[in-house]
């Protein structure tokens, strides 16, 4: 196979940090119309000022727009370029050929929509892949005895449905290998705990480092008062009602049943680690400081082998016949003149988008 590649991680990177500017821009500008909204229109110090720029209860129980952002931009730094499409920096589409014949820019441009990824050169890089893929297929059509060019004319899909039936043979997991993956991978098939919570709010910026220590110092100081009072359980109300920065509040601070994946990453990693009661210590997050109390929390339940066998076996089998069709597409390739993509034929790169 012969492989003639450009990789473009440069101009990728001066991309990367217009988006990160423009991003930046709109951040800092929704602070000052928040700034400039409160300056104008509440007396300083009011509750209801600090809860106009505080979280909502919806807030708390979603992913947080900034975790986005970082997310996509980690997830950008970790995606590999060596195998980016050869291109020109005027061209934004590859130029790449398959013994000899040029991979239809248009026809790339249209698979795009198809191949969602972390930036605009992996998704460039999937969508031409795709369409190298199906190339070869289809010579392999051709050369096919039983198939050939009436196979392909009269209905792509089957043609293709058809070769593959004929030349992927894969290996179906039995039984010992089933057992094999739940006992090594047990933990998986546990249901998620369910928790009842409710949190006094103390907020402040991710940023206000002085103010941060204070309200520490406070939310510890909240546990104690909690923990001495004769009622303990109407201490914790009052001081929700009358200090939390949470809408919450005019629930008691109750925030409700609470499942994994409900809440922002850094308050949820150290919520499942309580058990019932008051918490110990203060959750930070990046709304401020939560002072926890668990007022019921349900363990999750660790499935058992009969429960989840048909499931197990049905992953390993798919990926036992991607595999085998990842290996089958590989001979392919080595068999064919490809220029102007590194192809990688994994099971992450063919069958995610």
């Amino acid at each position: 196979m012969t492989v003639s590649t450009y990789n473009p991680a440069d101009h990728a990177n001066n991309q990367n940090a217009h988006v990160h500017s423009d991003n930046h821009d709109r951040h800092g500008s929704h602070e000052h119309e928040h700034s400039h909204h409160n300056h104008h229109h509440t007396p300083s110090g009011r509750d209801d000022d600090i809860l106009r720029v505080m979280p909502t209860l919806n807030d708390l129980q979603k992913p947080h727009s900034d975790q986005e952002f970082i997310e996509k931009a980690m997830a950008e730094e970790r995606s590999n370029h060596k195998n980016l499409i050869a291109s020109s920096r005027r061209d934004e589409l590859p130029s790449v050929t398959v013994n000899g014949v040029m991979i239809d820019k248009t026809a790339i441009a249209q698979e795009l929509q198809y191949h969602p990824a972390p930036n605009k050169e992996d998704a460039v890089f999937l969508a031409t892949q795709a369409l190298v893929v199906r190339e070869l297929l289809r010579l392999a059509v051709l050369d096919e005895p039983s198939l050939g060019e009436t196979a392909w004319l009269d209905d792509e899909e089957k043609a293709i449905s058809d070769l593959i039936e004929k030349n992927v043979q894969a290996k179906m997991p039995d039984m010992a290998t089933c057992e094999r993956y739940y006992k090594q991978n047990i933990t998986d098939f546990k249901t998620d705990p369910i928790m009842n919570v409710r949190h006094i709010l103390l907020a402040c910026p991710p940023e206000d480092g002085d103010e941060r220590l204070k309200l520490k110092k406070t939310a510890y100081e909240f546990i104690e008062q909690i923990k001495n009072n004769a009622n303990p359980d109407a201490e914790f109300i009052q001081l929700a009602r009358q200090r939390s920065a949470c809408p919450s509040k005019e629930q008691d601070g109750e925030l409700g049943i609470i499942n994994k994946g409900q809440t922002v990453p850094e308050f949820e990693g150290a919520l499942f680690k309580l058990d019932s009661g008051l918490a110990p210590s203060p959750i930070e997050s990046r709304y401020g400081f939560h002072v926890v109390d668990v007022l019921t929390k349900e363990p999750g339940i660790q499935m058992t082998y009969e429960q989840v066998s048909p499931a197990i076996h049905n992953k390993l089998s798919q990926q036992a016949f991607h595999q085998s069709l990842c290996d089958y597409l590989f001979t392919l390739a080595n068999g064919a003149d490809i220029e102007g993509i590194e192809m990688s034929l994994e099971q992450e790169n063919i069958f995610r988008g």
